[in-house]
């Protein structure tokens, strides 16, 4: 049975809280961010790994929905979804829920490129890496898209 990854948990720090008494929109991405790189290393793509052999990972784009406040101390789990991928670029789609609820507070979205640092340019994954990608690809094909994904922003005109 394919599943979501767990890629990032953590308590809402005092740091993230704004003037309305709840989590910062920026934090929100901040959160989203920690959980990009948990799902760099997810698919091979750590520190000693990016070194050895100057890759890394840019975002290309982000869409974020804020769908419900959170306060301070409140506990947060960021799942991923693998949407989409080739051979340079990943489409990922991560939904932020309440540790203890489990209500959906947030999603986001994002587009990653896969880099030669030397370069700094495009560059197909290594076959390591894209051996884990394909196997991550095909178990989540057999998940449900979320409505969300690939939606823009607009205003509903009558």
């Amino acid at each position: 049975m394919s599943q979501l990854i767990n890629l990032f948990e953590s308590d809402v720090l005092t740091d993230w809280i704004d003037y309305n008494g709840h989590m910062n929109d920026a934090y929100y991405v901040v959160a989203f961010s920690q959980a990009i790189d948990a799902f760099m290393v997810h698919i091979g793509l750590d520190e000693p790994f990016r070194a050895e052999h100057q890759v890394s990972i840019y975002t290309l784009q982000s869409m974020v929905q804020y769908l419900k406040e959170v306060s301070e101390g409140e506990p947060l789990i960021i799942k991923g979804q693998l949407l989409e991928s080739d051979n340079k670029k990943l489409r990922l789609y991560m939904t932020m829920f309440h540790g203890q609820t489990h209500d959906e507070l947030a999603t986001m979205e994002t587009l990653l490129l896969h880099m030669n640092m030397e370069l700094h340019r495009a560059a197909p994954f290594l076959a390591s890496t894209q051996a884990i990608v394909d196997n991550i690809q095909a178990s989540h094909n057999e998940l449900e898209t979320p409505v969300t994904a690939g939606k823009g922003i607009s205003l509903k005109r009558k």
